[in-house]
């Protein structure tokens, strides 16, 4: 049976590639060193999006036109660690790239031979036959004539998205030129490729890259490396935050307050990742406040990341904190903040050992504390009369043994049931 082409090409995707390199020949020495690709289908519209810097293995070379430094490579996979991501993405589609030979020439090395013959369509040439008069050779001449938006010049990511628009507007003045069957027959060259391997989604991208870049130039990033990797036998971690928490009122840290911090690790014989589990815990704790409205505002998101960076956390690892305390501890409904406005500066007492759980960890004495503190109550050791409620497992059953009770019960304390309390506050228990 007959495939209807215009059937075909609606059902068809394209890989829009655009690569930045050192150079213009592979053969004399020029490596990659970003590249995007976007899967679009006929009409234009974006399915995919995938991009990386590439690590040349050399030094970088053109940072005048591309903007991308050696530091930025450092971590950066190699063309041979992404080959996989290219070629799925590249198996069952047509490739299309402005300076389509310049793009291939770069692509076939480090593909290996996967791929035999390997053509597509190039959109200097397809403007060529569309529209022969204009004399333009160049993406961001062709992007002005047609009015496209590419503000962002020798950008892997803004050229390929400007290549995908480029090419959406050629075909269909192609198509008011010539038959629809002629671009099937002359464009349309289906990538095939045998045992194409998955996806791996390998990539680093040019902002992450650049956080990295100045995390790395960071002086405490320095001295932090300088200590120890053999960690202590005890860490005291509340010390730690302590000085921490002053260092970081004002969201600035000094030289002094720098090396004043690796001292107090040096002192306490913390080892480099002792001292960033710390970092981390700190960035938690912060993330959980932000949290409790079930909202990371955008000043909060700019702080969380300021304070990422200030600590050497990279943003990837905070964007895994954060999709992690949205699952460890649920918070109820938006409509808890009205309450736990209400109830801030209250006082609260933990009587006798608790028993309900969040993800099946039973609350114990340190996260009580920590749940409360960060819904703006206050914690309270003993029954006083300036306690507000002592919180205890079993309410129901609750009597005058142990002091605690028997002062809650001189000083007419709110006695509440622990489960009650935590719903009360917003935090989400496991059901029994």
């Amino acid at each position: 049976m007959t495939i209807d082409p215009i059937l075909e090409l609606y059902n068809h995707q394209f890989a829009i590639i655009s690569l930045e390199t050192t150079g213009i020949s592979p053969q004399h020495g020029d490596h990659l060193v970003e590249l995007a690709i976007q899967t679009v289908n006929w009409n234009g519209e974006l399915l995919e999006s995938y991009e990386t810097l590439v690590h040349p293995g050399t030094d970088v070379e053109g940072f005048q036109i591309h903007g991308i430094t050696d530091d930025m490579v450092k971590n950066a996979p190699s063309i041979f660690e992404i080959a996989p991501d290219i070629l799925s993405r590249l198996n069952g589609k047509t490739l299309v790239a402005h300076d389509l030979d310049f793009t291939i020439r770069f692509l076939e090395p480090a593909l290996n031979g996967e791929i035999a013959n390997l053509k597509g369509i190039c959109t200097l040439k397809l403007s060529n036959l569309v529209a022969q008069d204009s004399g333009l050779r160049r993406l961001e001449q062709l992007c002005t004539y047609y009015d496209i938006d590419l503000s962002v010049r020798h950008s892997a990511k803004t050229d390929s998205i400007a290549t995908a628009k480029l090419f959406s507007i050629l075909k269909n003045l192609y198509n008011q030129k010539f038959e629809i069957e002629d671009f099937v027959k002359d464009f349309l060259f289906v990538i095939k490729i045998d045992n194409c391997p998955n996806e791996r989604n390998i990539f680093i991208k040019r902002k992450e890259a650049q956080n990295i870049a100045n995390i790395q130039k960071t002086r405490l990033y320095d001295l932090l490396n300088r200590l120890t990797s053999n960690a202590g036998d005890s860490v005291p971690v509340r010390q730690y935050l302590n000085v921490l928490d002053r260092a970081l009122a004002d969201r600035i840290l000094t030289e002094r307050e720098i090396v004043s911090l690796v001292d107090l690790a040096s002192d306490y014989k913390l080892s480099k990742d002792q001292v960033m589990e710390i970092h981390e815990e700190y960035l938690r704790k912060l993330i959980r406040i932000y949290l409790l409205d079930e909202i990371l505002t955008n000043t909060e998101m700019e702080d969380l990341y300021l304070v990422s960076e200030l600590l050497c956390i990279l943003p990837k690892e905070l964007d895994l904190l954060i999709k992690y305390e949205r699952t460890k501890i649920p918070i109820t409904t938006p409509s808890i903040q009205k309450q736990l406005k209400s109830l801030a500066g209250k006082s609260v007492c933990f009587s006798g050992h608790l028993s309900c759980k969040i993800n099946e960890q039973r609350i114990d004495s340190e996260l009580a504390q920590q749940l409360v503190k960060e819904r703006g109550l206050i914690v309270k050791r003993v029954v006083s009369k300036n306690v507000d409620y002592l919180i205890t497992a079993h309410a129901a059953s609750f009597s005058g043994k142990g002091r605690k009770n028997r002062k809650a019960m001189e000083y007419n304390v709110n006695v509440m049931d622990e489960k009650i309390f935590w719903e009360m506050i917003g935090v989400q228990v496991d059901s029994e």
